[in-house]
């Protein structure tokens, strides 16, 4: 009778076992399902930005302007909030799993937690994302990151037009906005958009590019124009396009500098599709 009862109760035990497995197997299932519904739900708002050129601020002489075929970028930078739902869904970009090729020590050093942000804003710009991680980001919404080129094309848009240089004080505009930005990033969209609908590109972080310092570096002499020679050169400025567009400097500038797996906490990044990649 004992024996009986003892098989009994192993037996039950087995197929509650079975049970809780099966209906935890299905509990993940359907928050794995969930979680991408969330992220297919919660794709970002893009701007269509009209075709054109773009003068890097160091030409080469006798370097035409940068043609830009049309394309779509985010509105505002990536916030918090969708890096996070972009990691839930892919842990191995979490601060633990990253391998510091693709993520140095301060990766993502600003989160509580692998999935907590702690205090900081869902609504702000995600930032201590290195370079690999913003691509990875981008990748998985079947999207990219802009090109340099197609950033300064959007970045140099004024409230009229596309040229905001033609508009009085775009520049001071433009520099006060970039050397006052707050230490700790804001919620975005909290400025007007430009010409093109696009908020934040200046005055809130610094923002990754798919071709980093690509305006800037070519060779490693003067005589094959090196732009990275001519910024960082005693007296460099003479050869920019616009030598009063100093928050272009501090722009090419930071991107000279940078390497993939890097990252701080002013720096973050937007998406971009189409165009001519």
């Amino acid at each position: 009778m004992t024996r009986t009862v003892a098989t009994l109760i192993s037996l039950a035990l087995t197929l509650t076992g079975a049970l809780l497995t099966s209906a935890s197997a299905q509990a993940e299932a359907k928050t794995a399902a969930q979680t991408e519904e969330r992220v297919a739900l919660q794709l970002p708002a893009m701007a269509d930005i009209e075709g054109g050129t773009v003068e890097l601020l160091f030409p080469i002489e006798g370097e035409e302007k940068t043609r830009i075929e049309p394309f779509q970028i985010d509105l505002f930078p990536v916030t918090n909030a969708e890096f996070l739902q972009f990691v839930m869904a892919n842990p191995t970009w979490s601060r633990s799993n990253t391998p510091e090729v693709f993520g140095a020590p301060g990766y993502l050093a600003n989160w509580a937690g692998d999935y907590d942000l702690g205090g900081l804003d869902p609504n702000a710009p995600v930032t201590n994302v290195s370079w690999f991680a913003a691509a990875a980001y981008c990748e998985a919404r079947d999207a990219r990151l802009p090109t340099e080129a197609e950033w300064e094309y959007v970045g140099k848009a004024g409230q009229q037009g596309p040229d905001g240089s033609l508009e009085p004080g775009f520049n001071e505009r433009i520099l006060t906005l970039t050397s006052t930005r707050p230490a700790v990033p804001q919620p975005v969209g909290q400025a007007d958009p430009n010409y093109f609908g696009v908020y934040d590109m200046h005055g809130s972080v610094w923002e990754w590019v798919f071709d980093i310092g690509a305006g800037m570096a070519t060779g490693d002499s003067r005589s094959e124009g090196d732009r990275r020679l001519q910024l960082v050169c005693g007296g460099g400025s003479a050869g920019a396009s616009d030598k009063s567009d100093y928050a272009a400097f501090l722009r090419y500038a930071f991107r000279n500098g940078l390497e993939g797996n890097y990252s701080n906490s002013g720096l973050g990044f937007r998406c971009a599709s189409g165009g001519g990649l």
